[in-house]
């Protein structure tokens, strides 16, 4: 299903920034995925889908990859935390917590950590790495982590759902006067399904926030996709018809090449050059969505595929077939240098970006059962060919300057300033349709190939991107301190925005946020509050909007502009003592939409007014709640994070939504003599089967009562899973 547009965990940065600190906590703990990071946001709408991901301090993927499908924490690293929030805002145009992991690369002396893992489900890992010393001073670093995950739901169209290799090899030297250099390739070969299709289930809303079991569907151990993938489509560029297997058409091949020069001397400046070459070589996947439940009668033209007619409820699935390359390199060059009381950081980035995307689309149905069956219609296994289509063709070229200043004004006063100035140039190739064309309507058998169809329009986009960002604080008693921060940007609207078949308004992106507090730290304590507020307006996303019409559910492929606001309150604080340590977290926001209202029209004619104005966002908790204790006694240590998260909307129109749900983790580490390690990690410790996130359908009902045992499906946090796993050092 779709991801939120906005995933507000305001809590998980505040006490790193109240210290100068950056947060590292549970950067990996996701309660959907074993083999990505958490979504880690702050309130602002991004177009990542999930946490964005930085190796050696440079974005992973810089046009259409989503980098936290091609990467893979692990022995390959030395640490994997975040980046300062307002560093990322200024440095990187990130409104985000970016995930950045720093490379392991070689040493003077033979090392290498190998760790085998498994889980309840199946799951088979290997993650390795070794370095060790070259001739004539140079030092070498492999790693390789191969992940294949049954899931567990054990789809019986594969055995791998997610099926992920990564492989690097890196070589490094310290130079004379404190000077390094290092080099470093990956190559990623995904071949896992990346957006939906297995990980949802159906299940009935009571229409009091709790759900119950359809016919006995088991949320996380069922599978709710048919074995039978097979699926016909037309190709949006050539208009020819094409079949194949659902289950085989995800292979994704990414290559990275990664320099880093660092001189911390160099006429007294702390100089850091680095260059990343992001290629990925011409690639497809599949991402399936949720469209609808429906009741079929006999007259609807339903069948089984040995040719009875088929009455009953109906599973729409709407599918894209993506087939995309790209190239990025990115150059960044930085100094530090500390001049009397100023720390000053200044440095600039040029990046150039090739994008390309072609996305067909069609429509499937199978029925809503464990193991469901796929259901025909008019005898054909597919339909609705590329009327959700999606296409561009561009490339980028932009340029920045930023400057942090950090005045220490007094021994007590500390200010941080930032800013960052960026041109930009976009040409795009788009067949989105221009005010008063006939072309480029997404009709049945919409193809490139067929100029009375779709015909490509170019355009040329200059813009200027600008962060303004401000930050004080002050230390009023030796352990009592207060900040107030703050930042403003605009920024234009990136080539992505054009792959639709409408053009939203192209007026510039606008971010906003300020927030201030109180920390107060000692030997065993740190403890911090904080109040903000966060704001963004001008946004604009593609949504699909579900509607029956005459029974039949309909998907509209709708271009939503839109802007958001919340205030929030988080309380963030840790207590260590002996081997104990606790953290703890409890944030309240209360996130609206602004500005959003919308007029669907349908196949019928019929138009839905929707105005979200003033609603509450989906998939968001106002009320969230972490409790992080952990216990170390000689080489054992025991942990386990209890996560609360309040009532969160399932449709924009907020009369559906589920009630509360925790996520739990537990786990144990035992350390045998200097080589050997053996974890053992509990997933939904407390085995909470609630459903999460929202649901497209839910959008355009207005009727309360119409909600009441309504048959719906939708995302579901991982079921109890026990991963173990076995690391040997040297």
């Amino acid at each position: 299903m779709r991801k939120p547009a906005l995933a507000i965990l305001l809590y998980f940065t505040f006490s790193g920034i109240a210290t100068g600190q950056d947060d590292k906590r549970n950067v990996m703990l996701n309660a959907e995925s074993a083999s990505t990071p958490r979504i880690i946001n702050v309130g602002l709408p991004d177009s990542s889908h999930g946490a964005v991901v930085f190796v050696d301090g440079l974005k992973h993927a810089l046009g259409l990859p989503r980098s936290q499908y091609h990467w893979a924490g692990g022995n390959a690293y030395e640490s994997v935390g975040t980046i300062d929030f307002m560093e990322a805002v200024v440095k990187y145009g990130e409104f985000s917590v970016p995930v950045d992991s720093r490379t392991r690369v070689g040493s003077d002396f033979l090392s290498g950590a190998f760790t085998g893992a498994t889980s309840s489900n199946g799951l088979i890992r290997f993650d390795g790495s070794l370095r060790g010393p070259l001739k004539n001073g140079w030092q070498f670093a492999l790693g390789a982590y191969v992940n294949y995950d049954p899931t567990s739901v054990n789809a019986p169209s594969r055995t791998f759902v997610e099926q992920k290799q990564i492989y690097q090899a890196s070589l490094s030297r310290v130079l004379e006067g404190g000077a390094s250099l290092a080099m470093t390739y990956r190559l990623s070969l995904c071949d896992d399904r990346v957006d939906g299709g297995y990980g949802v289930a159906p299940f009935l809303y009571n229409g009091d926030g709790s759900i119950g079991r359809y016919d006995g569907f088991r949320l996380g151990r069922d599978c709710y996709m048919s074995a039978d993938e097979t699926v016909r489509w037309m190709d949006l560029e050539t208009g020819q018809w094409k079949e194949g297997d659902m289950s085989k058409m995800d292979h994704r091949r990414l290559h990275d090449l990664h320099f880093t020069y660092r001189n911390e001397s160099l006429g007294g400046w702390d100089f850091l050059a680095a260059f990343h070459l992001c290629y990925m070589a011409p690639s497809n996947w599949m991402k399936v969505q949720l469209a609808g439940v429906d009741k079929a009668s006999a007259a609807m033209g339903y069948t089984l595929r040995g040719g009875s007619v088929f009455t009953g409820l109906v599973q729409n699935r709407q599918a894209h077939y993506y087939n995309t390359w790209t190239l990025d390199p990115e150059l960044r060059l930085e100094g530090k240098r500390t001049i009397g009381r100023h720390n000053l950081t200044t440095g600039t980035s040029i990046v150039y970006a090739r994008q390309y995307e072609s996305s067909s689309s069609f429509r499937f149905a199978h029925t809503v059962e464990a193991g469901p069956q796929r259901i025909l219609r008019s005898g054909q296994s597919t339909w609705n060919y590329n009327r959700n289509s999606t296409w561009f063709d561009s490339w980028k070229v932009h340029a920045d300057l930023y400057l942090f200043d950090s005045w220490n004004i007094t021994g007590k006063l500390l200010a941080r300033t930032g800013i960052r100035v960026r041109g930009i140039y976009n040409d795009i190739l788009s067949v989105a349709r221009l005010e008063g064309e006939s072309v480029n309507t997404r009709v049945e058998g919409f193809n490139l190939a067929d100029p009375t169809l779709a015909q490509k329009h170019r355009f040329q986009a200059p813009g200027l991107d600008y962060v303004l960002s401000e930050s004080v604080s002050l230390r009023m008693r030796r352990n009592i301190s207060a900040v107030a921060e703050g930042f403003y940007s605009m920024t234009p609207k990136a080539a992505t925005y054009y792959r639709n078949a409408t053009l939203p308004s192209l007026k510039s992106i606008g971010n906003a946020m300020v927030r201030g507090g109180v920390n107060l730290e000692g030997e065993w304590y740190n403890l911090t509050a904080l109040l903000s507020y966060v704001t963004s307006w001008n946004n604009a996303a593609q949504v699909n909007v579900t509607k029956q019409i005459g029974g039949i559910s309909e998907t509209l492929p709708w271009v939503a502009q839109y802007g958001i606001g919340t205030l929030g309150f988080t309380m963030d604080g840790t207590v260590h003592f002996g081997g104990f340590s606790l953290h703890a977290r409890a944030t309240w926001q209360d996130p609206k939409y602004k500005n959003y209202r919308n007029e669907f029209v349908f196949s019928d004619g019929s138009v839905s007014v929707i105005d979200y104005t003033g609603n509450t966002v989906t998939g968001i908790s106002k009320l969230m709640i972490e409790f992080d204790p952990a216990f170390s006694w000689k080489s054992f240590r025991v942990w386990t994070s209890v996560r609360y998260f309040s009532r969160q909307y399932v449709s924009r129109t907020n009369l559906a939504f589920f009630n509360g749900h925790f996520e739990t983790f537990a786990g144990a580490e035992a350390k045998i003599g200097m080589h050997h390690r053996i974890n053992l990690n509990v997933v939904n410790v407390l085995m909470d089967q609630g459903a999460k996130g929202s649901i497209d359908i839910a959008d355009t009902i207005e009727d309360e009562s119409a909600l009441k045992g309504h048959i719906m499906a939708g995302s579901y946090i991982r079921p109890f899973t026990v991963d173990l796993s076995y690391t040997f050092i040297f």
